[in-house]
């Protein structure tokens, strides 16, 4: 499969997501409970190259463009939350070929099963050694870490025990790729949405690192040319995150058209689907997606267009997108949720398709990239 390119490769993965439909909900309910994706859905990922989309071609990965990729990431997510948020921070992790040497990188993400799971915050210490670094930490949120093949996570570099400062005068921070043998996962996942997701805790304590697999996402230097890798990581955060949710909110609205078809609200011998006050606020929900997904097209292209060209974003473009990105994860929970109360007891009923996107929504809506605190910084930017 990796051998196809362009849009026959879009098209296939597409279809492999409609092919691995029916498996992901028919084990949906195992993989909330066991707080990892089933094993089947798993091997579906991998066999399907689902995970290689930001793979550098030079590993053999997909090297999609921008939308290409958020439309995979949002119709995945539209199957299942956790499922989509999977594909997503998954595939995001080939990133990270761009910035690792070239030979570490295809090392890392040639193999058919390459995977990456680990933590963008900086909680471990990396005290310097010839030839590289001796790393000890403990890092939350490795999404698909019982599946990795290889875990990332960043720390503050140390020398004789005293951090070294960057020439801005901050610590300086650098990401550190482990084998699995070299991590020990914190079974302690335990959220209310995105169960299935597996995001526990890793460590690591006194695991040696050689150079060669390190690598600093505040670093100018890439080692891959393509437009993709011009994009600030940031950017290549929040876009996926907010099309994530974009497909789980496409899934809740889904269940509520389903819903509203055979049942009757407490008291009432009329359909859901025939109360006009449900019939008006569904409208108003459907038109928010509609309107979601317009702006985040709209984000999307702009930060394309910009990376093509080789024009790095300016910072008044790049306050743009996150607060955008931050703006319609909002305004997507706030649309599923004028509508939980018409579901009544279904929505709390913990097995139902309803109950578990609206858990999902609220856990992905939690996430970094996309927080309201994001707004403030975002409009001084955009006041300048």
């Amino acid at each position: 499969m990796l051998e196809v390119r362009g849009d026959a490769a879009v098209r296939q993965l597409h279809a492999a997501l409609e092919e691995l439909a029916p498996l992901v909900t028919e084990h949906a309910l195992e993989s909330e409970r066991a707080a990892r994706l089933a094993a089947p859905v798993v091997a579906g990922l991998i066999e399907h190259g689902l995970l290689r989309l930001w793979i550098p071609r030079a590993c053999g990965g997909f090297e999609l463009e921008l939308a290409q990729a958020l439309a995979i990431y949002e119709r995945a997510a539209a199957i299942d939350g956790s499922f989509g948020f999977a594909v997503m921070i998954g595939a995001g992790g080939g990133l990270f070929g761009a910035y690792l040497r070239p030979q570490a990188a295809c090392e890392i993400f040639t193999p058919r099963d390459a995977v990456i799971a680990g933590s963008g915050a900086p909680e471990g210490r990396a005290e310097r050694i010839s030839g590289g670094y001796r790393v000890s930490g403990r890092w939350r949120y490795a999404s698909g870490a019982h599946y990795a093949s290889r875990f990332t996570a960043n720390c503050v570099v140390t020398s004789a025990g005293t951090a070294v400062r960057d020439a801005n005068g901050q610590p300086l921070i650098r990401a550190m790729a482990f084998t699995p043998a070299q991590v020990r996962i914190i079974e302690n996942w335990d959220a209310v949405g995105m169960r299935a997701t597996g995001s526990h805790d890793i460590a690591v304590t006194d695991v040696s690192v050689a150079e060669e697999y390190t690598f600093s996402l505040a670093s100018e230097e890439r080692h891959e040319p393509g437009a993709l890798y011009r994009l600030p990581f940031e950017v290549l955060t929040e876009l996926p995150v907010a099309a994530v949710t974009l497909g789980i909110a496409r899934h809740a609205l889904a269940e509520f058209a389903r819903l509203a078809k055979h049942k009757h609200p407490a008291h009432s011998a009329t359909l859901l689907a025939a109360d006009p006050a449900f019939a008006a606020r569904y409208a108003e929900s459907r038109a928010m997606q509609v309107m979601a997904s317009a702006a985040l097209a709209h984000l999307s292209r702009e930060a394309w267009e910009a990376a093509l060209a080789d024009r790095p974003l300016s910072q008044a473009e790049r306050a743009g997108i996150t607060a955008g990105c931050a703006l319609a994860v909002a305004r997507l929970r706030e649309a599923v949720g004028a509508l939980m109360p018409f579901a009544g007891m279904t929505a709390i009923m913990a097995a139902h398709p309803l109950a578990r996107a609206w858990r999902d929504l609220q856990a992905v809506a939690a996430h970094t990239s996309v927080a309201p605190l994001h707004f403030a910084a975002a409009g001084a930017e955009l006041l300048r």
